[in-house]
């Protein structure tokens, strides 16, 4: 055939997988509603198109008390609730997949051409893997469009007059859309230096040539930083607004690292243990990879200012998640840049010079990369989950998601019409916000930078177990009610255990997504009267097996509410409860887990290994598990098993308390006490309100007759709990026990 056919051939190939990848691309961001700040975004909008001003105050939350509150997402606010009232949530998705779309575009024209197909179609392709779990409606995608239109006019149309205006125009949206609106200034700004390192700097080969700017677009790329740099204060807050984001980045350290610590976003993708295992972020790893090898293939006539552009996406990708999606459109702009100067040829290294071979082949290679995309969209198609409520599955795009809200405890809220202050976890305040205000206010939600570091390591003492630190709270704020979200995971022991056990505060709602505890006072009297819920005639919910057919599904809704009767004691109805999971999926590593917590509170704990046993063949990983397999082999004399699970979890997490108490005692139990006292320290500074393990600590060492060791441990419990009649019992006997052992 002839070369015009194969030609033709090619090109039309790399057509259907253009076709393929902007198909893979809209299924992808038509995910359903999901993500936990958009329903405060949707209250900021309402609030703000009904009060025809933007609020300078904190309006949502019981804690802030009208604390300033620079809200420098006003604008998606506005947009996103007016898509809400036009639309509802179609709309919204709508939106989402528009935004996402027109993103993909701007970097498809970055780097596509009738002659190079293939390769930025493949890059392109690995950074949707890479992104698709971030197309949420929030104000980072409108960053991602803003960021590639960037780049776009940054790399084809430079010296355009329009080109500035532009420019102009999107940086001042994107200073009122999200806090990473600085990254507009700052691409130029790379850009920039790497211009004068090439006119001021001696570097290799042919670096100094490579892509450099006439003097006249030199001028003019310094011009346009200025005119982006001042389109920054077109804000509410002028400088203070302009300022914001690099204020939040030169607070990043300090006690501001406890966010890293707790927000999964925030955390790092890749560590030293995981940097060589394709099983974490392969995807990304690739790209890392693709793009790195195209600074070596095009080394000769290496652009300086694209190397420092990746260098520094790619050290902030490695530092938190949520970074990851700018790095790949960076690394996708440099491959562009290097491929530019490279041909195929060399790079594939092709030993045949036919050109009916050469687009042959570039069609066989898109043909292969046309059947990875439709296999990416049979997969992600499939994608759905099984809807206990309405014994049917629910795909995972479209509508709004059932597995990340506790919607039906916000349900009764609504319903009831409840109203109050309500102390709540991080992660359901923005949903309570976006559901309930302004009937309900809030203790906390996602905006970290107006709460701060210090409030938020109050909150989290409290959501750890800090019966002080809650009673505090409740007295401050005039909380009146308790929202303890379990959607995703089982709510914390302790704060239930405690709620439940106090004659202060009444259950009125639980389930699988939440227990709701309303305090008794008079405002809530309708509420509990008609609502108080009475757990002793809980009865687990049946599940009809052959709706589920056989499929695999995790029986989360059954676990969760298994962990909530056993933190609050019920330990029949947590097994009713574990039963119930276990049919649905007998190969629960969870459910097995509480079968061995069940065996321990019942000091069974030769039955408690062979449950945790099950649970670490499921689950290896799963550090819970390896702690209380821990304490079970504590409690066999398995004093050496005991110890590798302990190293187990503390390699895995260094400041996790109870493993380190277990540790102590277990230094104790062998009467290393220079090692008992250096980890007791340790434990007792994180987690200053462990009564129990205090307590076991000092009667192990009343037992070894370390007296004084002993009393020093009690004196720590009475510190946290000064009421409790236990330790007062403890103190005094241990001061007999010391009388009596004075010659």
């Amino acid at each position: 055939m002839s070369e015009w056919f194969w030609k033709r051939l090619s090109f039309f190939v790399g057509g259907a997988a253009v076709f393929s990848l902007f198909w893979s691309i809209l299924l992808a961001a038509n995910v359903e509603i999901k993500d936990l700040d958009l329903w405060l975004h949707l209250a900021a909008g309402r609030y703000i198109v009904e009060h025809h001003h933007i609020p300078l105050e904190d309006v949502f939350s019981c804690a802030l008390a009208h604390k300033p509150w620079s809200n420098h997402e006003w604008l998606f606010q506005v947009i996103v609730y007016f898509f809400y009232r036009l639309a509802g949530f179609d709309g919204l998705i709508g939106l989402q997949a528009v935004v996402v779309a027109v993103t993909f575009a701007f970097l498809l024209m970055l780097g596509y051409s009738r002659k190079r197909q293939f390769a930025p179609l493949l890059m392109l392709f690995l950074v949707l893997l890479i992104c698709q779990f971030r197309f949420t409606l929030r104000p980072e995608i409108f960053s991602l469009l803003f960021f590639a239109l960037y780049l776009y006019i940054l790399a084809v149309h430079l010296t355009s007059r329009w080109g500035v205006w532009i420019l102009f125009l999107v940086q001042v949206l994107w200073s009122n859309i999200h806090g990473f609106f600085i990254l507009g200034p700052f691409i130029i700004a790379v850009k920039v230096c790497g211009e004068w390192m090439k006119r001021h700097v001696s570097l290799p080969s042919q670096w100094n040539q490579a892509g450099r700017l006439s003097l006249k677009e030199y001028a003019w790329l310094r011009e346009v930083f200025f005119v982006v740099l001042l389109a920054c204060l077109f804000n509410p807050y002028f400088i203070k607004g302009a300022w914001y984001p690099l204020g939040v980045f030169f607070s990043m350290g300090g006690e501001n690292r406890i966010f890293f610590e707790h927000i999964q976003e925030l955390q790092s993708p890749i560590t030293w243990e995981t940097l060589f295992s394709w099983r974490y972020y392969p995807d990304l790893k690739w790209l890392i990879l693709l793009s790195f090898l195209s600074f070596l293939w095009n080394w000769r006539r290496m652009d300086i200012g694209a190397l420092m552009f990746w260098i520094v996406f790619l050290f902030s990708a490695l530092h938190a998640v949520r970074n990851i999606t700018f790095f790949a459109f960076a690394a996708y702009f440099v491959f562009c840049v290097n491929s530019q100067h490279v041909p195929m040829a060399r790079v594939l290294r092709l030993r045949f010079a036919h050109r009916n071979y050469k687009h042959g082949g570039a069609a066989a290679l898109k043909a292969l990369l046309i059947i990875w995309m439709v296999q990416f969209i049979h997969q992600n198609s499939l994608r759905a989950y099984y809807d206990f409520d309405k014994e049917s599955w629910k795909s995972e795009f479209g509508g709004v998601s059932l597995q990340n809200y506790p919607h039906r405890a916000v349900d009764f809220l609504i319903k009831n019409n409840i109203r109050g202050h309500f102390f709540n976890d991080f992660n359901s305040g923005a949903y309570l916000i976006g559901r309930t205000f302004p009937r309900i206010k809030v203790f906390i939600d996602g905006r970290t930078e107006v709460y701060g570091a210090v409030f938020f390591k109050r909150y989290d003492k409290i959501w750890n177990g800090d019966k002080r630190l809650f009673e505090e709270a409740v007295r401050d704020y005039h909380l009146t009610g308790a929202f303890l979200n379990s959607v995703q995971a089982p709510a914390p022991g302790e704060l239930i255990s405690y709620l439940y056990a106090d004659k202060d505060w009444v259950l009125v709602y639980f389930d699988y997504d939440a227990a709701i505890f309303l305090r008794d006072i008079p405002e809530n009297k309708k509420w509990i009267e008609s609502h108080r819920v009475d757990l002793s005639q809980w009865q687990t919910k049946k599940t009809e097996l052959l709706g589920l057919g056989l499929n695999k599904i995790t029986p989360s809704r059954y676990v969760n509410r298994a962990y909530a009767l056993f933190n609050m004691k019920l330990y029949d109805k947590a097994i009713q409860e574990t039963e119930e999971g276990m049919r649905i999926e007998p190969y629960n590593a969870r459910l097995y887990m509480l079968l061995g917590k069940l065996n321990i509170e019942n000091k069974d704990y030769a039955k408690a290994f062979e449950n945790l046993r099950k649970a670490k063949l499921l689950d290896a990983e799963d550090i819970w598990i390896r702690y209380y397999l821990a304490f079970s082999l504590y409690h066999l004399d398995e004093m050496r098993g005991a110890k590798e699970q302990c190293r187990f979890v503390l390699k895995k997490r260094p400041e996790h308390a109870k493993a380190l108490f277990l540790s102590a005692l277990i230094a104790a139990r062998e009467q290393d006490y220079d090692l008992y006292q250096q980890t007791l320290e340790k434990a007792h500074r994180l987690a200053p309100q462990s009564v129990e393990e205090l307590l076991r600590m000092g009667d192990l060492l009343s037992l070894q007759r370390e007296y004084g060791r002993a009393q020093a441990v009690y004196a720590m419990a009475i510190e946290a709990d000064p009421d409790d009649t236990k330790i007062k019992k403890a103190l005094e006997d241990i001061g007999l026990k010391m009388r009596r052992a004075i010659p």
